[in-house]
């Protein structure tokens, strides 16, 4: 996760995160499927094609993070992350250079993240525009590259708003939605959110039986626990083995430590997600949260993307997951229009 605040002596400035916990260990174990308690057959869900005025393929990017078509001042498609881990909206160098966008050196912008502290040039962007959604008159942070494995940027909360996301990982689809999502059937678990640290979706949750508060962060490679949970789990005796050191890398320049343990089974409402590999650490991020002393945890697309399909709604506060094997998945096809991701 990264904070960009506006350079300067603010004494309380806005807090924008952007998900980047990238690179931070070798193969791991997958974690099991997203399962749900059986339940009697449900009937269709109440949700139809024609609710989506906008859907488009997607992809998963080569850490599994969920692509999306975004135009940039009417130019693109450009292959936007889906960040619900992120506060603001950010665009890669390349993007600024094929649109020619001049950077300005009195906008820069504060990049604190898990292992460091940058400034960052920004950029002004008149129309960004992702399925019904569209930004207009926006100050974007321009990251390196290594936050975007690949992606042209990040379309984060401040543009999803009071909007819904939905990704159905089955289908390879996903809509944007500057409404409310569509209602669903029973299959569906709910969970309510809380909008915190910027707008980022935060839920309550169990790591075995210690309640946590967790992140929801579909722009994360993979889970982030901090030492108020390791040490609650039970699991510092693990920091004795070297072969669980990983060095983090993260947006900025710096690196920092962390081990990558197996944790207890994650709850979150009736889903429980088993195998997981979090990576620990005592990493600045939940410091400036003030979730250092408690339990916490970032729950990034190794637990979110083991669902059939996920939706995000900013406007009713809730989240949504689709277990694996559900009878009644939302089909609903991709348009065959520009849209498509290039």
């Amino acid at each position: 996760m990264i904070e960009l605040s506006k350079k300067g002596g603010l004494k309380r400035p806005p807090f924008f995160f952007v998900a980047c916990l990238l690179g931070a260990a070798a193969a791991a174990h997958s974690p099991a499927p997203v399962s749900a308690p059986a339940v009697e057959s449900a009937p269709e869900a109440e949700i139809k094609p024609e609710d989506f005025v906008y859907v488009a393929a997607t992809r998963p990017d080569h850490i599994g993070r969920v692509l999306a078509p975004v135009y940039v001042n009417g130019v693109g498609p450009f292959a936007f992350v889906m960040d619900t881990g992120a506060s603001s909206s950010v665009i890669s160098p390349r993007v600024v250079r094929r649109l020619g966008l001049v950077p300005d050196p009195a906008r820069a912008k504060l990049l604190r993240g898990i292992t460091g502290v940058e400034v960052v040039p920004t950029v002004r962007v008149e129309v960004l525009t992702a399925g019904e959604i569209e930004v207009r008159g926006s100050q974007m942070p321009v990251v390196e590259p290594r936050v975007f494995a690949g992606a042209d940027g990040i379309f984060g909360a401040d543009a999803f708003s009071r909007g819904c996301l939905y990704a159905n990982f089955l289908e390879a689809s996903v809509s944007i939605l500057d409404s409310a999502c569509p209602r669903v059937g029973d299959a569906w678990e709910r969970l309510r959110v809380e909008l915190r640290f910027g707008g980022l979706p935060v839920a309550r949750a169990r790591v075995g039986n210690v309640p946590v508060i967790a992140i929801i962060d579909t722009g994360a490679e993979r889970s982030l626990g901090n030492r108020a949970l390791l040490e609650a789990a039970g699991l510092t005796s693990a920091l004795e083995d070297p072969s669980t050191r990983r060095q983090v890398f993260a947006a900025t320049s710096q690196t920092v430590t962390g081990n990558i343990i197996t944790a207890p089974p994650v709850k979150l409402g009736g889903i429980d997600v088993g195998n997981l590999r979090v990576v620990f650490g005592d990493f600045e991020v939940f410091r400036m949260w003030g979730a250092d002393k408690q339990p916490a945890i970032v729950l990034g697309m190794d637990v979110l993307g083991a669902s059939q399909a996920l939706m995000m709604d900013y406007r009713r506060r809730e989240l949504r997951l689709l277990p694996q094997g559900s009878a009644n998945s939302i089909r609903v096809r991709p348009r065959t229009t520009p849209s498509r991701l290039p």
